[in-house]
């Protein structure tokens, strides 16, 4: 048997062929997943943009599409209208009640809520110095008569002996008077010096309080030491304004005692006068002059006596007293010493003046109030104000109800629907249609697809909807709820 032997070049060059085509093949493999990869990548690159496309497209026709609205026909009904507004129950007569003289209130006759009638004593006023002009003018009018009776007959010793004795007693009631000022105006001066003092304690208190306020605030001090620095300032105030009514006490008292001065200094000189004429004997022009002093006497009497009643505060109308503006033993102010209102009610309440072309007086309107929701009563306008509120624009009603409920009080805030057309043919639509758009109220239809708008005029809004007066017709088709679009916007109705 004969053997080939082979080197290992042989033997490489052998296993070659069987190698070659297995790299092929590995490449083409590769060649091929490059390619799947590729498509791959390319397929969803276009899912994604188409994607994209088709939202856009979405979004597009979303924008673009039609608003879809509803829409709705006037309602054509029956209505009063109305004007309303919140108004203030007050009398139609009101009234500080005072007095023509300044002084104290002395007696109070009547409470807040009391009823009076025209003419009825409501308080007197502490007047000491009219009371004593009246004294001085009475002693002046009783030495002119008894002038007149002496001129008219002769002189008697008696007479003579008489009138040097009323000359002696009248001089010494002027050193009485004297004295009594004096005394007076020292007490005026006693009381100024406490009301100082007082003054000092009430400053020296409030400083007290100011530094306890401050130190509980710290905490430097319990709450009852400020309590009790709080009392002592108040109990100090208190002192310092008894004290200052004590001081116009103590000056009315010096302010009467003057006039009892010069009262009695007039009858010392009257007396006087007197004696000289029974001295002398009268003549005819003494009587003639002492018929006319007389007369003038009597005459200031009477003024005086006048000024003196003034002291009587009595009322100028019958009505109800709503406030106590002055307590007894304080100085009547400014607000005299009560207010009083009439019996007959009326309301005021303001309106917009745009609402005065509809307004006059006689119109009925009917009136409530919160407190009494089931309990409206009826009145009639009474008053158009004369002028307009140039800051406000408002124009001021009155309202006289018919008949006064119980429960209608002064000063009370009630709601009045003033009547100004009843049962008139009116188109209401919702509130929701109605839409402003500078000066003018709009409402919104469709015309071409499309909003548009056209102006209105209304009255007040119902309970039902808003009246409209002119601008549309009971066949339009209006867009309800407005404020949902804005002109121009392409729409359609649902």
């Amino acid at each position: 048997m004969k053997t080939v032997t082979l080197d290992k070049y042989a033997k490489a060059d052998l296993k070659t062929p069987k190698l070659q085509p297995a790299v092929e093949n590995v490449e083409i493999e590769k060649v091929e997943l490059e390619k799947s990869k590729s498509s791959r990548k390319l397929i969803i690159q276009l899912s994604f943009l188409s994607v994209i496309v088709l939202i856009s497209l979405l979004i597009l026709w979303f924008y673009l599409r039609p608003t879809k609205v509803e829409i709705v026909q006037p309602k054509q009904v029956v209505i009063t209208e109305t004007i309303s507004s919140s108004g203030r129950v007050g009398g139609i007569t009101e009234t500080n009640v005072g007095s023509q003289t300044q002084g104290i209130v002395e007696t109070l006759f009547v409470a807040e809520g009391a009823e009076v009638v025209r003419g009825q004593q409501l308080a007197l006023i502490k007047n000491d110095v009219a009371k004593a002009q009246i004294s001085q003018v009475q002693a002046t009018v009783e030495t002119a008569q008894a002038q007149l009776e002496l001129a008219s007959r002769g002189a008697l010793p008696s007479d003579v002996d008489a009138s040097l004795e009323q000359v002696r007693q009248t001089q010494a009631i002027v050193e009485q008077q004297n004295s009594a000022i004096i005394q007076a105006t020292k007490n005026v001066l006693q009381s100024r010096l406490l009301l100082s003092q007082f003054e000092a304690e009430r400053d020296l208190a409030k400083k007290e309080l100011a530094r306890s306020n401050s130190l509980v605030k710290d905490g430097v001090i319990s709450r009852s030491e400020n309590d009790k620095a709080q009392t002592t300032f108040r109990v100090a105030d208190k002192k310092v304004a008894a004290q200052n009514q004590a001081i116009a006490l103590a000056q009315s008292g010096v302010k009467s005692a003057q006039a009892s001065l010069k009262s009695a200094q007039a009858t010392v000189r009257t007396q006087q006068a007197r004696l000289r004429t029974v001295q002398s004997g009268a003549r005819p022009e003494d009587i003639s002059v002492a018929k006319q002093r007389v007369s003038e006497a009597e005459k200031a009497l009477g003024v005086a006596q006048e000024q003196a009643s003034n002291a009587n505060v009595t009322a100028p109308f019958s009505g109800i007293v709503t406030k106590i503006n002055s307590e007894v033993g304080q100085t009547v102010g400014t607000q005299g010493i009560l207010t009083l209102i009439s019996v007959f009610l009326e309301i005021r309440l303001d309106v917009d003046e745009n609402n005065l072309s509809e307004l006059e007086v006689g119109q009925s309107a009917v009136i409530s109030s919160g407190a009494f929701e089931d309990k409206s009563f009826r009145g009639s306008v009474s008053e158009l104000g004369a002028a307009v509120d140039q800051t406000r624009g408002t124009i001021e009603i009155k309202v006289v109800p018919d008949n006064s409920p119980e429960w209608l009080r002064p000063g009370q805030t009630v709601d009045v629907n003033i009547i100004t057309n009843e049962n008139v043919n009116r188109l209401l639509v919702p509130q929701t249609a109605l839409l402003r758009s500078g000066d003018d109220t709009v409402i919104l239809m469709i015309e071409d697809g499309k909003v548009v708008q056209r102006p209105v005029i209304t009255r007040p809004p119902t309970k039902e909807g808003v009246p409209i007066i002119s601008g549309i017709n009971a066949e339009d088709f209006i867009i309800s709820n407005a404020s949902a679009v804005k002109i121009g916007d392409k729409v359609q109705a649902k």
